[in-house]
């Protein structure tokens, strides 16, 4: 958690494009650095403090499931309206100050964790985990994602802000965006802090965006920046036992007749 307060000054010092924030009043203002503390403080809490591999699983450590289980417990509680900080009131607030702003640079951003993860790899750069094993992390952190996800979405029902369907709770965008950064973090950390900042900040600014297109309410970004970064922690659990399974099992394979090459001898070949 060092780095966290290392970086403090910072977050207070964040100006991002006018034309995205719309900020005209400080509690507008508030809500915003207080959306990227909590992105900043799970960058900070996801950070190994030592080097691990993809060849030993690493242990489950009470700040790695602190967070994300922090961004579930928040985004559930702003489903009552028997407080202040509830889902309608947000929806109020950020509607307000937004002053009627759509973008579509969400549908992009969700994807830019996972892009930036697969660029440094493509560029050789090293990381915690083999290339090969790399993919094999991000494709079981997106697809547990997906699984609960979609399977959250489609078990609840709740509808939109927008009234366009009933697939709000989580969202989806966030839970991809987290999840990828919640890889890129594990894998590259050591190598700059820049990019699981970068991560992290993609991932956040999806979100809130999310609920400037009037698309989520909190509580489903919330949720899914949880369920995002506990996706991307299971997929190092997952993962290994995974490719043991499949490894053991090839090795384990009976060799048939169609495994065996065959040899022709000279005379056959010229008879």
């Amino acid at each position: 958690m060092t780095r966290l307060f290392q970086i403090w000054p910072v977050l207070f010092r964040i100006d991002l494009p006018t034309k995205i924030m719309c900020m005209t009043r400080h509690s507008h203002s508030l809500l915003w650095r207080l959306i990227w503390l909590i992105v900043l403080a799970g960058w900070a809490a996801q950070a190994p403090a030592q080097p691990d591999t993809i060849r030993t699983t690493p242990r489950l450590s009470i700040a790695r499931l602190a967070v994300p289980s922090a961004f579930i417990g928040t985004g559930l509680y702003t489903l009552s309206g028997n407080h202040a900080f509830n889902r309608f009131g947000v929806r109020t607030s950020i509607l307000n100050y937004s002053n009627g702003y759509r973008t579509s640079i969400d549908n992009y951003l969700a994807v830019g964790p996972s892009a930036l993860l697969a660029g440094l790899t493509a560029a050789g750069v090293k990381g915690r985990s083999t290339p090969f094993d790399r993919a094999g992390l991000w494709l079981t952190a997106s697809a547990l994602t997906g699984i609960v996800t979609y399977g959250l979405k489609f078990t609840t029902g709740y509808l939109r802000p927008d009234d366009s369907d009933r697939q709000s709770f989580p969202s989806g965008h966030a839970s991809f965006a987290f999840a990828g950064a919640g890889i890129l973090d594990r894998e590259f950390s050591h190598t700059s802090v820049l990019i699981p900042v970068a991560g992290y900040a993609m991932a956040g600014t999806t979100g809130y965006l999310r609920m400037v297109n009037d698309k989520h309410w909190i509580s489903d970004v919330l949720v899914g920046a949880g369920i995002g970064l506990l996706s991307a922690e299971a997929a190092y659990h997952v993962y290994p036992w995974v490719k043991r399974k499949l490894t053991r099992r090839s090795r384990h394979r009976p060799v048939t007749n169609k495994d065996t090459p065959r040899f022709h001898s000279t005379a056959q070949r010229v008879f």
